[in-house]
């Protein structure tokens, strides 16, 4: 509502606004209009020209099947025809604009009044209301009742496709974090989480070294909190599906943390999302070495070097297991990162992980 402070705002959208986008209690808003008027319906009509599919109806007195035929010929509507040819706004009496019906007789109504509206950066909103043969005309303070809604309508429009996009695209991000089998949480570009698993969470309360306070994701150490920020700003300059890693140092001698930070496509009007999945080595894995040759050509060798990785063997750990020279694992582990295109051994933990 602040937004609105310098416009009129009649009790009806005051009312819209606390709606929010609850669809059955915007229907008892229209509800309450139509009877202040009396009218035998009443209909606001939402269209966002972005969208094939942008058009939302809020009718009262109308049939169900009634409205589906509203929806597909509200371009018929008297006020839209003018609209369009002259660009006419306001509220205006159905008969001061044509002779023709339009769809009046559609809805067994012979008086109607309304008006639309273009709504900015969406497309057109209008609202009308009718009255039956055995009522009278619109009187002119009936028009001027109309307008007081109407003054506020455009802006109300815009709010309620921003609330629904916020929506929609919140809902995308809560199954993109539930549905994933990683500890995972959806970061901005200034590291407020916007959702994050129970996994995540996890691993962010038992490793003193990661803070999750007050929504915002950030590392104790501040050179590797300056290092965080870095890659978070560099993705405004990458493609969707592009992937940063670090490693978290941590005390009692445990392996590092590794972090993989992706950034996020397939959501539109909104900022740039960076998923980021936490890695705690410590944690057990079994990873699928088969799955994973399945993709890469490794040898039986290059198979045992990553399931004693896994386990957290180092590479002189892997060379005494083995019986072979620490410069015969590193030459093999050189030929795994060649074949699966990693470039250091947390990518290569990662991507055995992804596999587990």
């Amino acid at each position: 509502m602040k937004a609105l402070a310098k416009e009129r705002v009649s009790p009806y959208i005051s009312q819209l606004y606390e709606c929010g986008i609850n669809d059955s209690d915007i229907k008892l808003v229209v509800d309450q209009f139509r009877s202040d008027v009396s009218g035998s319906s009443s209909l606001f009509l939402l269209r966002d020209d972005d969208k094939s599919d942008g058009i939302k109806l809020f009718s009262s007195g109308l049939t169900e099947a009634q409205q589906q035929f509203y929806v597909q010929h509200h371009r018929q509507d008297v006020w839209f025809n003018h609209y369009l040819d002259k660009g006419c706004q306001g509220i205006v009496n159905a008969t001061t604009l044509s002779n023709s019906t339009g769809l009046l007789a559609s809805f067994g109504a012979q008086f109607a009044a309304g008006g639309v509206c273009r709504v900015k950066g969406r497309g057109l909103s209008s609202l009308c209301t009718y009255r039956g043969a055995s009522q009278e005309d619109f009187s002119a303070q009936d028009i001027s009742s109309l307008a007081e809604v109407y003054s506020g309508f455009a802006a109300w429009s815009n709010h309620y496709w921003n609330l629904l996009a916020l929506e929609t695209q919140n809902y995308q991000l809560q199954q993109l974090v539930k549905n994933h089998n990683k500890p995972s949480a959806i970061v901005d570009d200034k590291g407020h989480i916007h959702y994050s698993n129970v996994a995540f969470n996890r691993i962010s309360d038992e490793n003193v070294e990661l803070r999750a306070v007050n929504g915002m994701f950030s590392l104790h150490n501040k050179e590797q909190q300056r290092q965080f920020k870095e890659i978070l700003n560099g993705f405004a300059y990458l493609l969707p599906g592009a992937s940063a890693y670090m490693s978290i140092s941590r005390q009692a001698n445990l392996r590092p943390l590794l972090i993989q930070c992706t950034l996020m496509s397939g959501l539109s009007r909104f900022e740039r999302y960076v998923e980021v999945v936490l890695r705690d080595p410590e944690h057990s894995f079994n990873p699928d070495i088969e799955a994973l040759a399945s993709l890469y050509p490794l040898t039986i060798g290059e198979k045992e070097l990553l399931v004693l990785m896994s386990k957290g063997y180092s590479s002189n750990d892997i060379a005494e297991l083995r019986g072979v020279k620490v410069e015969t694992v590193r030459s093999t582990l050189k030929g795994v990162f060649k074949k699966t295109d990693c470039h250091s051994q947390n990518e290569l933990l990662l991507l055995l992980q992804s596999f587990s």
